[in-house]
């Protein structure tokens, strides 16, 4: 395997790819989605080794309806499972080695307080099971993370609301501390919103009935592996910044539907040891990509 290629990507991009997945899970409990499904189909793409590698991916998310503890709290519990599946398009070399299935399942609890009339503190704490379940189930497969964020109304600019936090998590290293800056405005017209280092969307909102608009997102997740594996690793991890153009429309009553089709670029999977540790000569980057997601989504009526 080609070390100068293998590594200059990660080298680059690990100190900004440090996703943590709760935060999109408390970006759509902000919206009125509540509850979507949707498939996407990564095209086979090229790895170093000349074999070809596509992915399959399979997002369900549901959001409780908003639980009131007194005047100033609020509460959502969330729930979110994700399957990527790596296919290789032919036979592979022996000793090359792929993901395979993996599972990401999640709960999140959503606690929004109330402070005073400008700010407000949302705590997200997190569990989560990432494996592919080919061994016995057990604490290795458990992933806990918090993000805490604090958002500012703005007086001057109705709809508009900025803030500022940090998330613990183990999605890119083992203890991961990634600092948060957001940013969210919405009028009749569009509405942004930035969450960074993690996502960006920008939406075009000319009726009720429909919308467009462009997102790119940074995506990492450790997920467990077990032993039984003929190279060690003890844990894989995944890597992607898919970005891509969205359109969906109002089917009827609570119902939409949404298409998405874009690229995905700075593609990698790595297999890691039992202290975390990237395996050397273990992973593959993997060529950018053309992607497409289809789904529908049920939202609250405004």
């Amino acid at each position: 395997m080609n070390e100068k290629i293998r590594y200059t990507p990660r080298l680059q991009w690990s100190k900004i790819l440090l996703l943590t997945s709760l935060i999109p899970l408390y970006c759509r409990a902000q919206e009125s989605e509540f509850f979507s499904a949707f498939y996407s189909r990564v095209a086979n793409s090229k790895l170093e080794n000349g074999n070809h590698l596509g992915v399959d991916v399979i997002d369900l998310n549901l959001i409780t309806p908003t639980i009131n503890i007194g005047k100033n709290t609020k509460l959502n519990n969330m729930f979110a499972y994700r399957l990527l599946n790596y296919n290789p398009e032919a036979m592979t070399e022996k000793g090359d080695n792929y993901p395979g299935s993996l599972n990401d399942i999640q709960y999140s609890l959503l606690i929004r307080q109330y402070l005073n009339d400008q700010w407000n503190l949302m705590v997200v704490p997190q569990l989560i099971v990432r494996s592919n379940f080919k061994n016995s189930f057990g604490s290795r497969d458990f992933f806990p993370a918090l993000a805490v964020v604090a958002m500012n109304k703005s007086r001057k600019h109705e709809g508009l609301q900025w803030g500022y936090g940090a998330s613990y998590s183990r999605d890119f290293t083992k203890n991961t501390i990634t600092p948060l800056f957001a940013v969210n405005y919405t009028s009749s017209k569009y509405r942004v919103d930035v969450l960074l280092p993690i996502k960006a969307q920008f939406v075009m909102t000319p009726s009720k009935f429909w919308e467009y608009g462009i997102d790119a997102n940074f995506e990492t997740g450790i997920y467990h592996m077990g032993t039984k594996n003929d190279f060690g690793a003890r844990y894989t991890r995944t890597i992607s910044v898919p970005v891509g153009v969205t359109a969906a429309a109002k089917i009827s009553g609570m119902f939409w539907v949404k298409a998405k089709v874009g690229m995905q670029f700075l593609r990698e999977y790595d297999f890691m040891d039992n202290s975390f540790k990237v395996m050397d000569s273990q992973g593959a980057t993997i060529g950018s990509s053309p992607y497409a997601s289809i789904g529908i989504s049920l939202r609250l009526k405004e």
